[in-house]
């Protein structure tokens, strides 16, 4: 395992990590204790093959990743960092809910302080002008003060202008952006172009000292999906893809089984280092996905409606792979369907990709009822 120093923090994060949120892709956060203990092995493994980063979030399965990352902790907590983050500010004007929201993952997690704590998906420019102005970052400041966490940052898939504004405090020790193979801009109105990413922000993060952790390597687990000829992206050599790119301290893609993290942890080694034409080729493949891949990372939701959205969009995004007509009989199987969105569009408004959601609720309604 390679490791990395992450900014100005100077913690020594190994380059792949692992992130928690794909502990709920497997069904752990509805298996209770049982599910617990299956992260705390999955953890545990991931600490043997040289992981020392575990990426997580208060929201993540209601509290449930933070309760299996502390597990983990009473017996191993100086083999870790913890990266942390809540984003209790967007269903609040108050920022005392997120010295109750600290409070509470330090309890889950079992520690007296939490090496990594963000504000997250902060996006927008109105969000960033709110968590500032409303004294919700000024929360984390003052934690850090008292040891409570000891660096601080932001989450985002927000616009360079935004990530400029960001760095520019001088209060920030630590970004999570998003950042994967899809080197393109997805709709015309996102602010998140991975491009400019790669060649704007990544470099002026970088002269500001400030670490940068990287999600959604694998596109919430979209990019892995097999086509119609049976073949797909490796996930090894996805996350190999983003451990190459010298800007990048971290990558903590989502790992929900043990099968899962040994493959994806021998993205830290060199010896499966990309050649220039294997890149070129996955850039090329990647296209395929088009604009509107979901990532499966739930920010649409709660839905009014009760629609599982992303569920749905998992379905979709399978079909377009492959018309496969088991597909039609898990989507008839949903207890709530497509055809139940009144098109109020709150989903689209949270969702970080800009995506018809909508618009695809209306084809999934097509493709799967009305064969």
């Amino acid at each position: 395992m390679e490791y990395r120093v992450l900014g100005r923090t100077g913690l020594k994060v190994s380059v792949v990590g692992i992130g928690t949120l794909g502990f709920g892709r497997e069904g752990l956060f509805a298996r209770g204790k049982e599910g617990i203990q299956e992260m705390e092995r999955v953890i545990d493994r991931a600490l043997d093959l040289g992981v020392n980063i575990i990426d997580t979030a208060c929201s993540y399965g209601n509290g449930m990743a933070e309760q299996g990352v502390g597990e983990v902790m009473k017996k191993r907590r100086s083999d870790v960092i913890i990266l942390s983050r809540t984003h209790a500010w967007q269903k609040s004007e108050n920022p005392e809910d997120i010295e109750i929201a600290l409070e509470e993952s330090l309890q889950r997690l079992q520690v007296d302080s939490i090496d990594i704590y963000q504000l997250h998906d902060v996006t927008s420019p109105e969000a960033y002008q709110k968590v500032v102005e409303g004294g919700f970052y000024e929360v984390l400041k003052k934690a850090k003060r008292q040891g409570k966490v000891k660096f601080i940052g932001f989450s985002t898939h927000g616009s360079f202008e935004v990530v400029k504004k960001m760095i520019e405090t001088g209060d920030v020790d630590v970004l999570t952006l998003a950042y994967n193979i899809l080197q393109q801009k997805r709709v015309a109105s996102d602010g998140e172009d991975l491009k400019i990413t790669s060649q704007r922000v990544f470099p002026l993060i970088k002269k500001f000292g400030i670490g940068l952790t990287v999600m959604k390597p694998l596109g919430g687990g979209a990019l892995t999906l097999k086509g119609a000829d049976g073949k797909g992206l490796s996930p090894l050599k996805l996350v190999r893809y983003v451990v190459q790119n010298p800007y990048v301290h971290t990558v903590t893609p989502g790992v929900g089984t043990l099968a899962h993290l040994e493959e994806l942890v021998k993205a830290g080694d060199r010896a499966y280092a990309l050649t220039p034409e294997e890149i070129r080729y996955f850039e090329e493949e990647a296209k395929r996905w088009g604009k509107d891949l979901c990532r499966q990372c739930g920010y649409c939701l709660p839905c009014p409606q009760n629609i599982p959205i992303p569920s749905i969009m998992r379905l979709l995004t399978k079909w377009q792979q492959k018309k496969d007509k088991e597909l039609i009989k898990n989507y008839r199987n949903l207890e709530i369907k497509a055809d139940a969105c009144v098109e109020c569009r709150k989903c689209e408004k949270r969702c970080p990709y800009n995506i018809r959601i909508s618009q695809k609720m209306r084809e999934a309604e097509q493709i799967f009822a009305g064969e």
